[in-house]
């Protein structure tokens, strides 16, 4: 059966029910071996709640994009204008606070599609780079994240109680002027 290609859009209100399923599930297929505290982690996945993502969308530096199939959202983005990386403190930069598909939804370049369409928005509104920071143990996306044109700029800690030994991040940027 062919796989069915992902349709990339801006979220709306409408899909904040949607990606309050979605961003648990992706987050905790993805980094649940980040946690030995089940109710931290129970908390981190309260911060992709249905809530979450509607008090998110209201913010006017906010931009979130989803992947869908179907009817089905597989996967989103987040983006922050206008924020300053913690490795060098320029300014005139976005972050990319956030990028989560479902297992079924990789391997089909989504990751991809979703990091061009922030990536094209943050140009549109006048950013001179984007920025992420992505877990050190999550070599794969790192090793995308350069593939896509990104820049290691350093590490720094994970905020939450995840594993000490885990908690390591790398702060990665791309240039847009």
């Amino acid at each position: 059966m062919d796989r069915l290609e992902p349709r990339i859009r801006r979220a709306t209100a409408a899909d904040v029910e949607a990606l309050g399923y979605v961003g648990p599930a992706a987050y905790a297929a993805e980094y649940a071996y980040l946690w030995d505290d089940s109710a931290a982690l129970a908390r981190q996945l309260a911060t992709f709640s249905s809530d979450a993502f509607s008090k998110l969308l209201e913010r006017p530096e906010a931009r979130v994009w989803v992947a869908q199939v179907d009817e089905a959202i597989v996967g989103f983005l987040t983006m922050i204008i206008g924020a300053v990386d913690p490795i060098r403190s320029k300014p005139g930069g976005t972050e990319i606070p956030r990028i989560y598909l479902l297992p079924a939804a990789k391997g089909q370049a989504t990751g991809r599609k979703l990091v061009e369409y922030a990536i094209t928005q943050a140009k549109q509104e006048g950013s001179r780079y984007v920025w992420l920071d992505v877990m050190a143990s999550a070599e794969q996306a790192r090793r995308a994240y350069l593939k896509w044109g990104f820049v290691e700029l350093g590490a720094t800690r994970f905020a939450k109680p995840a594993k000490a030994d885990l908690a390591e991040m790398i702060v990665l940027a791309k240039q847009l002027d």
